[in-house]
């Protein structure tokens, strides 16, 4: 009878494997059309009941002529002035820009100067925080408008005129200080690796303002855009073009305003 020696502690031991039988993918189903039409309409219409008017709006979004959204009658700097809650109370009695700015498909339809109309509300009314949410729309959510391609609005209105050019410069001065940051269109403040890396580009994609800027002139007197302030019936718009300046883009044309919320990233 033979004995049994132990293992030697050296000898080579496998441990066990074990197999897992996975079960096969389920194949899935197609999606159908009228699932991707619901879809659509829940993510992009849900939102709509929090807006004053849900069936204009809704109507407004899926009506596709013009694709292009024309620009709305503008209030005068006058009418800001004597009623800053204007834009704020927009909200509640005509069109929530709040909750379209947040729909892809209104996104797809907006229009560089729509924003722009926008924006000079906000300014002359003194609405801060509308001023850095369609700041920030801008810069972030529509990266392809450029602000050195936004077309010359010809208004009518001269005080008006020089009010919108001034924005646009002061649009250029504040996405350039977030793109010097390391910041870029598109790219929030979430980012921090991103942005570390970009802070380091020798070569910037910096904006600039297209050539109209520079052709609109300074107001005759100097225009203060404060709540209750009377604009003088005998202040006009001097012929440009003016002496650069790329510092001071409202008080170069005579106009003091609050603009500190385009540089919120």
């Amino acid at each position: 009878m033979s004995a049994i020696l132990p293992e030697s502690p050296n000898a080579s031991t496998k441990p066990p494997t074990f197999k897992f039988n996975m079960p096969p993918p389920v194949p899935r189903r197609p999606i159908s059309l009228a699932r991707r039409i619901d879809a659509w309409f829940y993510v992009n219409i849900r939102g709509l009941n929090r807006s004053p008017r849900p069936l204009h709006i809704a109507f407004m979004l899926l009506w596709p002529f013009p694709w292009k959204y024309p620009l709305p009658p503008p209030l005068s700097v006058q009418e800001l002035l004597d009623d800053p809650d204007i834009v704020f109370n927009r909200r509640h009695t005509e069109v929530n820009y709040v909750t379209l700015r947040q729909i892809e498909r209104f996104c797809y339809r907006d229009t560089p100067l729509r924003s722009l109309y926008r924006l000079y509300e906000t300014v002359v009314a003194d609405n801060e925080d509308e001023m850095m949410q369609e700041s920030q729309y801008w810069f972030h959510r529509q990266t392809d408008w450029l602000l050195a391609d936004i077309p010359d609005p010809q208004d009518p209105d001269p005080i008006r005129y020089a009010i919108l050019a001034s924005l646009t410069d002061a649009l250029v001065l504040s996405f350039n200080y977030k793109i010097k940051y390391g910041m870029r269109r598109g790219i929030t403040n979430k980012q921090p690796l991103r942005i570390a890396e970009f802070r380091n580009d020798p070569n910037p994609p910096l904006e600039s303002s297209p050539a109209w800027c520079n052709k609109v002139g300074a107001l005759s007197q100097r225009l203060r855009l404060v709540p209750g302030t009377i604009i003088p019936s005998d202040l006009t718009l001097l012929p440009g073009p003016l002496v650069t300046d790329n510092v001071r883009p409202f008080d170069k044309r005579n106009i003091t305003a609050i603009f500190d919320q385009l540089y919120n990233i």
